[in-house]
């Protein structure tokens, strides 16, 4: 079908990393000196971003895919042990920014631990957990499932980058027999009461349509078994205390910190995830979709919160 896209990061761009510099560098001397950063400061982190893996496909993507987020998650375990980067090569300045202090990644790191935390809960004898999209499928693939027997584990994604690296990691984990794979729209699913829960991060906050949202969850709703659980995630609105918005814990977060991930995510690469939505309003897309019974859970600055949805 014509919208099974991948929408979170760019499949066989035709863009050039030195195209996209390019474009982006005349957009900042286009818009000149901002009241917080100047155009020298600018280009100067645009020309940082380049020295490294992750920073040039932000660059080129705008978003971020399965590979890439599976590092950044199991950086706390893994990079900031050995203080190498996917390259095994010392952490630039930046590239240990974003991975340590960039408050939204620092975040989705947090998330990660929530998710796994419930997940183990869910792993019993006889289930089928799904993720959806999978990406490498580290919140189940890490888990620990030494003591069940009969249990199955589904990757779905519309990325096949994504599905050939998960499987390289299932075969590195021992895992490959016990996980079925489907490259699948997460929008178009061929499931009806097949999971006992499902995980999915990483489509809502790309997705800027509530009712393609409350779509995408009436899916996961029929796909799930009688009692199935849905472990999501959302990105909620930036704090505006003028507007009488305060829905981050700013208090929670470094100032300089947020201001340098405002300069490289919004003015420099201008990143698709940031699709903002409320508690309230994620809760009421999820009833709209048929799910009941929530549990919210926090991320330290209530940036990325966990939701746990029961059908």
């Amino acid at each position: 079908m014509d919208n099974e896209k991948v929408i979170s990061h760019q499949i066989d761009s035709t863009n050039s990393l030195s195209l996209t510099v390019e474009k982006i560098t005349k957009k900042i001397n286009n818009t000149g000196d901002l009241a917080y950063v100047t155009v020298a400061r600018q280009l100067d982190i645009l020309e940082e971003l380049m020295l490294f893996p992750f920073g040039r496909f932000l660059l080129e993507n705008k978003g971020i895919n399965g590979y890439w987020t599976h590092y950044m998650v199991m950086h706390p375990q893994r990079g900031r042990l050995t203080g190498l980067n996917s390259d095994g090569k010392s952490f630039t300045n930046l590239e240990k920014f974003l991975l340590d202090s960039a408050p939204t990644l620092l975040a989705t790191q947090q998330r990660f631990v929530h998710f796994q935390r419930y997940l183990q809960q869910e792993v019993k004898n006889n289930r089928s957990l799904a993720s959806i999209p999978c990406g490498l499928m580290g919140e189940l693939l890490t888990l620990d499932l030494t003591q069940v027997e009969n249990l199955t584990l589904v990757g779905i994604d519309l990325d096949p980058d994504s599905l050939s690296a998960s499987q390289c990691l299932a075969k590195q984990l021992d895992l490959f027999d016990r996980v079925e794979y489907h490259c699948k729209d997460a929008w178009h699913l061929p499931f009806t009461g097949t999971f006992d829960a499902i995980t999915s991060n990483g489509l809502n906050i790309y997705e800027s349509d509530d009712e393609r949202v409350i779509e995408l969850y009436k899916q996961f709703h029929q796909a799930l078994v009688p009692e199935g659980v849905l472990v999501t995630s959302f990105v909620t609105p930036p704090s505006n205390l003028k507007e009488g918005i305060d829905t981050w814990a700013l208090s929670k977060i470094n100032p300089d910190n947020l201001l340098l991930h405002k300069i490289i995510f919004s003015d420099i690469i201008n990143a698709q995830w940031q699709c903002f939505r409320t508690v309230e309003q994620t809760e009421k897309q999820l009833r709209a979709a048929g799910f009941c019974r929530f549990e919210f859970i926090f991320d330290n600055a209530r940036m990325f919160p966990t939701v746990i949805a029961k059908k």
